[in-house]
């Protein structure tokens, strides 16, 4: 524990020295971060390099104990063979992060390296080979599936971080929570190597918040978010297991929840609305946040405290009792949720409606489909005309049409049925959709039956077995029934006071 606070407070002081260096190299090459009144929000041009600092605190910091480490003074933790794979490839994701700061760098080029970087990670012993039932105490091996689940936690970590990224102090300081919360978890879970880690990159974040807070100074940047994302992730994969158990999922979700939250949303609303996943705007949670009347400060602290909370419940996650990582993992969800809501955003609101209205339809839909089914056999119960244009009338209204007209064809004798349209008690006072059914028995017309039915309300059922019972039982039924030797009449059904024109 003595090293774990001697590193703390080494990165700690290595960022507060470093970052006015940074600062200043950044303003006198001009790097800067211009506001644009959308997206960024600051009054004034800002440094946008700043986790150049933060790196190199954490490398310098956590690299000094590998002194006595080699020199055999501290226990044999693995800590050389992290600490390296997260040096080079943390270099990779923050070189290429500088470079879009400061020129600019193609979404898909990005991409490349950090999936190169997490390729490297895996193959240095960071990876996910198999994952623990929350609820017991089977196991699952992902097998195959190891390498591109992993390779994709760590690209989407480090882009989860990347998109937070958009008020003072907000990633650092969700970073850092983040980070206590996996450093918590690691001292559990006895995995040293990450405990010394996580505590040099909370100590780095936290010298570092000494100029990002607002209002900040200098920004994270790119360079400094894809760093902490990648670092994260590589702490969440060994810190949450044991030396040799599974991956607990519940536990790195909930420590790292703000940030898979904001870019799961992110991504979701902009396949919804049609827009281009990488295409940046300025409708993250803290914009919403910020349009719902906080202030920058109130939004980043209000943040701050969800943080908290969700690293206390994977803390939670952590209990062998399967009830209490049941009732964290539900509540956790249903306040996900209800707090999306509140942030008002209006593709979720439409989504939630489609989903609704469409479990609303399939059942009504289940139940019309067996319905219309069985009308072949109502046709075929009837003894006379008006019988037959009763359960006829009865199926139209059921499945929401306005009106019914059988317009009889040259087959039906004219002095035998004499035929007066069905329509509805209120027909639509807006334009209305018609459907016609040719009545055809062996190559004779015997007629139409012609539907209205008010355009604006959905067809609730499969238009295909209306065709086949009126073709393959009220049609042979309305010609056998014709045929009869008296004449008959078929009783008029109009629900109004008056008739149809």
């Amino acid at each position: 524990m003595l090293a774990t606070l001697l590193v703390l407070l080494a990165a700690a002081l290595v960022a507060l020295a470093l970052t006015p260096l940074v600062r200043t190299f950044a303003r006198q090459r001009g790097w800067m971060d211009e506001p644009d009144g959308r997206r960024k929000r600051h009054a004034a041009p800002v440094p946008r390099i700043g986790g150049v600092a933060v790196y190199a605190a954490f490398v310098l910091a956590s690299g000094l104990l590998l002194i006595p480490e080699l020199l055999g003074r501290l226990p044999e933790s693995g800590l050389f063979s992290a600490w390296a794979a997260l040096a080079v490839a943390g270099a990779a994701v923050l070189l290429v992060g500088l470079v879009d700061d400061v020129r600019g760098v193609s979404p898909w080029g990005k991409l490349i390296v950090q999936t190169l970087a997490a390729l490297y990670l895996y193959h240095s012993g960071f990876r996910i080979g198999q994952v623990s039932n929350p609820f017991g105490a089977a196991t699952l091996d992902l097998g195959w599936l190891s390498l591109p689940l992993t390779v994709a936690w760590f690209v989407g970590m480090s882009n989860a971080f990347n998109l937070i990224d958009g008020l003072d102090g907000l990633a650092a300081g969700i970073g850092l929570f983040s980070t206590t919360t996996l450093f918590i978890a690691a001292v559990v879970n006895e995995r040293w190597e990450i405990v010394l880690l996580s505590a040099a990159l909370a100590g780095a974040l936290l010298g570092f918040l000494r100029y990002n807070f607002n209002p900040a100074s200098i920004f994270l940047g790119d360079s400094g978010s894809l760093f902490v994302g990648l670092a994260l992730a590589a702490f969440a994969i060994r810190g949450s297991m044991k030396s040799s158990a599974a991956i607990a999922v519940s536990a790195p979700l909930l420590a790292l929840a703000v940030p898979l939250v904001d870019a799961g949303i992110a991504v979701l609303r902009r396949l919804i609305s049609g827009k281009r996943v990488f295409e940046a705007d300025g409708d993250h949670i803290h914009h919403r946040l910020l349009r719902l009347g906080f202030t920058p400060r109130r939004a980043v602290i209000t943040l701050y405290a969800i943080a908290a909370l969700f690293g206390a419940a994977s803390l939670l996650t952590m209990t062998e009792r399967s009830q209490v990582v049941g009732v964290v993992v539900i509540a956790s969800s249903i306040v996900t949720w209800i707090g999306i809501q509140q942030l008002g955003y209006g593709e979720f609101g439409e989504l939630q409606r489609r989903f609704l209205s469409g479990l609303h339809q399939e059942r009504q839909a289940l139940g019309n489909n067996v319905y219309v089914k069985a009308l072949a056999n109502s046709f075929a119960e009837a003894e006379h005309p008006e019988a037959l244009w009763r359960a006829l009338t009865q199926a139209a209204e059921s499945l929401g049409f306005d009106s019914v007209e059988l317009r009889p064809g040259s087959a039906i004798p004219r002095t035998r049925l004499n035929f007066v349209a069905w329509r509805s008690a209120a027909l639509p006072a807006v334009t209305t959709a018609v459907w016609s059914i040719p009545l055809n028995v062996e190559g004779e017309a015997w007629g139409t039956l012609v539907f209205t039915r008010d355009l604006c309300v959905p067809v609730s059922f499969d238009g295909a077995y209306l065709l086949e019972a009126v073709s393959r039982g009220f049609a042979p039924c309305l010609a056998t029934l014709c045929d009869q030797e008296e004449p008959v009449q078929v009783a008029t059904k109009v629900a109004t006071s008056s008739p149809l024109a």
